[in-house]
């Protein structure tokens, strides 16, 4: 089996129909919660905050016969540092692949299916990690244009949606000015001390931010750049989404608060900042997300694809790891 004719293998298993469970006497809510926290998906412990918020998202689907909702709140471009930015890759399509088998895991007991909503913080990413704003534009238009080109391959009762965080804003001086309110917040709380990073933050940081001319001259710059990044929590269009109990908060990466489903079945890295690659076995692939320092260390070979309608520079060819 070639790379091609995998990828086609999942795209037709995608738009299977859903089938669906008997779940006999188990109380509906109950199957549906037992469906969104299966192993199958989950990478870590769900902890007793996100268990409560998913159980109330699930009992107001229920009462008001509406899709259970999944969201992911996301950085909304792809890592400068690889040569596919400012595009997404086949990391964005394999983990959309699984999110929505996911869904149609929850559908299979639950009339009314499932909805997973991609987030963007696109708004945040220039100030916060020097990536210009053309390029945040690119990611995102790339993003929706996979999201249309998928929409066939869907089954019923299932729907992906697409957010940004800069929609809640007429202006981005609003944002800003937002920005400023949350970083005093921030600093109040810690006494007007920046905040304190381990060697796993600053190299995180440093993973993120292209640095401006002169910004690592400041001893400081990665407390600053992380000053920014707690603060943008505290924005208040942002708040709202974060405290909406109706939406089953998550991301992949253990977070407190979020379940955990990594981005494919077998990689836990962020799409965003991370490529999609196959990973051969035997006649088989699996399918992969790899961090930079993964793909570091990864022997691979390129192998050409074609997939009609898929349209990207990235789209044309494939690493395939042996």
């Amino acid at each position: 089996m070639t790379a091609q004719e995998y990828i086609l293998s999942t795209l037709k298993a995608l738009a299977e129909p859903v089938l669906i469970q008997d779940i006999d006497k188990i109380p509906l809510e109950d199957a549906i919660f037992a469906k969104v926290m299966s192993k199958k998906f989950r990478k870590t412990k769900a902890d007793d905050d996100v268990i409560k918020i998913t159980k109330t998202a699930i009992k107001y689907a229920v009462e008001n016969k509406k899709p259970v909702k999944v969201g992911v709140l996301f950085g909304g471009n792809k890592l400068w540092r690889f040569e596919e930015a400012p595009e997404i890759d086949w990391a964005e399509l394999f983990s959309l692949e699984y999110y929505i088998q996911w869904m149609k895991s929850i559908a299979s007991v639950y009339e009314y299916g499932a909805n997973f909503e991609y987030y963007s913080q696109n708004i945040s990413i220039e100030s916060l990690n020097g990536v210009p704003r053309s390029e945040t534009d690119r990611y995102t238009d790339t993003f929706k244009a996979m999201l249309e080109w998928i929409k066939p391959y869907i089954p019923e009762n299932i729907t992906i949606t697409y957010s940004l965080h800069a929609d809640e804003y007429s202006d981005v001086s609003e944002y800003y000015a937002e920005l400023e309110e949350g970083k005093k917040v921030i600093l109040a709380n810690g006494n007007g001390h920046l905040p304190e990073l381990d060697d796993i933050q600053k190299a995180s940081t440093e993973l993120n931010v292209k640095l401006k001319p002169g910004q690592d001259d400041d001893p400081l710059w990665r407390e600053k750049v992380e000053l920014e990044h707690q603060a943008i929590f505290e924005t208040k269009s942002l708040i709202p989404y974060l405290t909406d109990s109706t939406i089953i908060p998550t991301c992949p990466g253990a977070f407190p608060g979020l379940i955990n489903p990594g981005s494919t079945k077998h990689s836990i890295a962020k799409f965003w900042a991370g490529v999609g690659a196959l990973k051969k076995s035997g006649d088989d692939y699996h399918r992969m997300v790899l961090t930079p320092k993964q793909l570091e260390s990864a022997e691979f070979e390129w192998e050409e694809v074609q997939i009609d309608g898929l349209g990207g520079k990235n789209f044309k060819k494939i690493r395939v790891i042996r």
